[in-house]
């Protein structure tokens, strides 16, 4: 029998150790989330049961019941799957360069030795990306965002791996945020079973040794029998270190702490205490309220409609079902009689009593008609709401070759109801991960050093996904349209309009745009050295030409016979009198 997964058992024990005031602010987190548990349960059950954890028994492992009983059309389960597939194709598409790095001087990126350096690092983080469990884990993240609105990403240094990323569902944590209004602090709910727990909390990896504190004597116990597969509740708290340890070193005088707790452990001692030098969870949103903490989905919006999607399907099967296998009405004296319903069943009655056999009660013509369409007037406003007619795009381009600017001119208007939510994505999702990313590959000596004209400048992610590129097509649209609209004008009133076009500029401009590779233009340099080239040939041709035609004028003056009047003797002063 598992262990009964509960922590409402905590003692009201005044605040005598760091663990007491760990225990309470997760209590305290956890009636704050308390509100929203409900709203996450319906969407759960009526668009993706499987996710979420908020029975006892979604605790646990290996637990397969069933749990579909509400939906009846899975249209809103299907729209989901296409947002995530289209978020992963069009954000973070593991086959194809999503991202590169660059500075915010836009000229030291032209610059060939920096632009060299950073392609090499966007080169070996894809290959600790690809090497970790990043890409699986995106797929419940963008699950996540789409049903709740929040998509937690825990990353942890791995022995075996650089990095490893494992996401969380809801029901299972709970997030507060610092005055700026940025996650600091994640608690997160969860079991382990008993080997796991003296794997990761009682053996020393060096020594070898056993260390119990901690940890409750009832997993002691549970291990000493060799029970290793019962579950023991775990909480995990990170969250800033308010008044640091000046006289700890190593983790635990690192900004953040990270401290398992086991119910009815010892209340003075952790199962393990760490720390981090960055907060290592990742919490993006979908949308957040002014004042709220979870954020809002997709999901949220169109729960209505998929509950009464629910609701009509239902219906037009029992309208079905009369048309098919109507109620019918019998004579009194039928009672007890054989009869048969089924096809090819015969029942026999006495025509001399008048009876008639069964009959229809009524007639059963339902509107079928009318009621598909409204069916599938709210299945499309699901699909809207969840944006699958953009994001079946984005998957699609994985089969040919789709624009950005194709992408803008067929959903330029959901684009731009998706700008929100694509930059809340950079700055509380990508970004962070890719600041901890070049720290990491750093940190192990994987890269030379940078160029000493970045030394000291902040690397930046540059991202080329193509959802990224449909954003700034628009930027690229409006150098198309302005640029057709100079060519007009020159068509009108003459070169003087090229003037003012920068066509260095401008063709730089566009290949950032666009997300073209960086080295397909030649530098500043290149360029200046390959003009300044072609003008002196151009000038030399002038010359030789020139030389031509003064030879060829030569040769015609000594040919011509200026002792007989001719037009060479009118230029040099008429006829001779």
């Amino acid at each position: 029998m598992a262990t009964t997964v509960t922590v409402d058992n905590i003692p009201d024990a005044p605040l005598n150790s760091k663990r007491d005031r760990v225990w309470r602010r997760y209590k305290r987190l956890e009636d704050d989330r308390s509100s929203w548990r409900t709203h996450w349960m319906e969407l759960s059950d009526y668009i993706l049961p499987r996710r979420g954890r908020f029975l006892l028994d979604t605790y646990q492992s290996n637990r397969g019941r069933k749990r579909t009983t509400k939906i009846v059309d899975g249209t809103g389960t299907y729209a989901l799957r296409i947002l995530n597939a289209g978020l992963m194709s069009g954000i973070t598409n593991p086959a194809s360069p999503w991202f590169k790095y660059g500075v915010e001087d836009d000229e030291l990126n032209e610059y060939r030795p920096v632009m060299e350096w950073f392609d090499r690092l966007a080169w070996v983080a894809r290959l600790v990306l690809n090497g970790s469990t990043f890409y699986n884990s995106c797929s419940t993240v963008y699950d996540e965002l789409g049903l709740f609105g929040t998509g937690p990403l825990y990353r942890e240094k791995n022995f075996d791996k650089l990095v490893y990323y494992r996401p969380l569902t809801a029901g299972e944590y709970v997030i507060a945020e610092n005055e700026f209004g940025q996650i600091d602090t994640v608690g997160r709910y969860f079991t382990m079973t008993v080997s796991q727990v003296v794997e990761k909390f009682v053996v020393d990896k060096v020594t070898q040794r056993m260390d119990w504190r901690g940890v409750s004597a009832a997993t002691k116990k549970l291990w000493s029998a060799g029970e290793y597969d019962q579950l023991v509740p775990i909480v995990h708290m990170v969250q800033p270190r308010r008044k640091p340890d000046r006289r700890a070193f190593g983790p635990l005088s690192m900004p953040f702490r990270s401290c398992y707790m086991e119910e009815g452990a010892n209340d003075d001692e952790f199962a393990f205490e760490g720390g981090h030098e960055k907060f290592p969870v990742y919490v993006p949103r979908w949308w957040v309220l002014h004042g709220d903490v979870y954020g809002r989905s997709p999901g949220m919006d169109t729960l209505g409609d998929v509950k009464q999607l629910q609701h009509e399907q239902k219906r037009k099967a029992q309208a079905i079902d009369k048309m098919v296998n109507p109620p019918l009405t019998a004579p009194t004296s039928m009672r007890g009689k054989p009869s048969s319903v089924l096809p090819g069943g015969v029942t026999y009655v006495d025509p001399q009593q008048g009876t008639q056999g069964f009959a229809p009660t009524y007639l059963v013509q339902p509107r079928l008609q009318e009621m598909m369409l409204d069916i599938q007037d709210v299945q499309e406003r699901i699909r809207t709401g969840f944006f699958a007619d953009l994001f079946a795009m984005m998957i699609e381009s994985n089969r040919r070759q789709i624009t950005a600017t194709e992408v803008v001119e067929r959903h330029e208007e959901k684009l731009v109801l998706l700008g929100p939510m694509l930059n809340r994505m950079n700055t509380e999702f990508l970004d962070p991960l890719h600041d901890d990313l070049v720290t990491w590959i750093q940190d192990a000596g994987m890269m030379p050093p940078a160029p000493p004209e970045i030394e000291d400048m902040q690397v930046r992610p540059r991202y080329t996904s193509l959802l990224a590129q449909a954003q700034e097509a628009a930027s690229a649209s409006s150098i198309e349209r302005t640029l057709g609209f100079a060519g007009n004008m020159a068509g009108l009133f003459g070169e003087d309009v090229s003037d003012i076009v920068d066509p260095d500029r401008t063709l730089r401009e566009y290949r950032r745009v666009v997300g073209a590779p960086t080295d397909m233009l030649r530098d500043e340099s290149d360029v200046a050295e390959r003009r300044q080239a072609r003008q002196q040939a151009a000038a030399q041709a002038a010359q030789a030409e020139q030389l031509g035609n003064m030879a060829q004028g030569a040769k015609v003056l000594s040919e011509t016979d200026s002792r007989s009047p001719n037009a060479l003797t009118d230029l040099l002063g008429g006829r001779d009198a």
